[in-house]
């Protein structure tokens, strides 16, 4: 008697199968997973940026210039990260920073820039509007969904 060993075409296309139903099932959940650990990552930068404001406050008895400056010129990211009196305030990692032209920013999970926005006159304007400090932090998804202190 000759003893067959070894798989069928049909039981290993049906083996195939399953495998694809259940990566099709996985694929979509992956993408939300990594979404919202994005998102996590963003929130946790925006805190963390905000105690680096904070503490540079502390030391200096302002939270930065201008909002202008903060944004277009790599202020923000030289201001929080040298060593001038007890800082620096805030360290970043290789893939939390981008180089624009020869401006470092500080970059979020999607590639972009978080804007910071600072009240300059002592609260007597509009800027931040959105909360009670005296700046305001944000990004937005690829989808458009704002990530922000205030929320």
């Amino acid at each position: 008697m000759k003893s067959n060993r070894g798989f069928t075409l049909l039981e290993l296309l049906t083996v195939i199968g399953i495998i694809a139903m259940i990566a099709g099932f996985l694929f979509p959940t992956i993408g939300k997973v990594k979404h919202q650990a994005r998102v996590s990552r963003a929130k946790a930068m925006i805190e963390t940026v905000a105690m680096a404001l904070h503490a540079y406050r502390t030391d200096w008895g302002v939270y930065g210039p201008t909002e202008n400056e903060l944004n277009d010129d790599g202020t923000l990211y030289a201001m929080l990260t040298t060593g001038k009196k007890n800082g620096p305030y805030l360290e970043l990692k290789g893939k939390d920073i981008t180089t624009v032209g020869s401006v470092k920013k500080i970059t979020d999970p999607w590639n972009g820039i978080y804007e910071v926005f600072v009240d300059t006159d002592g609260g007597s304007n509009a800027v931040p509007a959105n909360n009670s400090y005296s700046f305001d932090i944000s990004t937005t998804t690829p989808a458009g969904d704002e990530i922000n202190n205030w929320d």
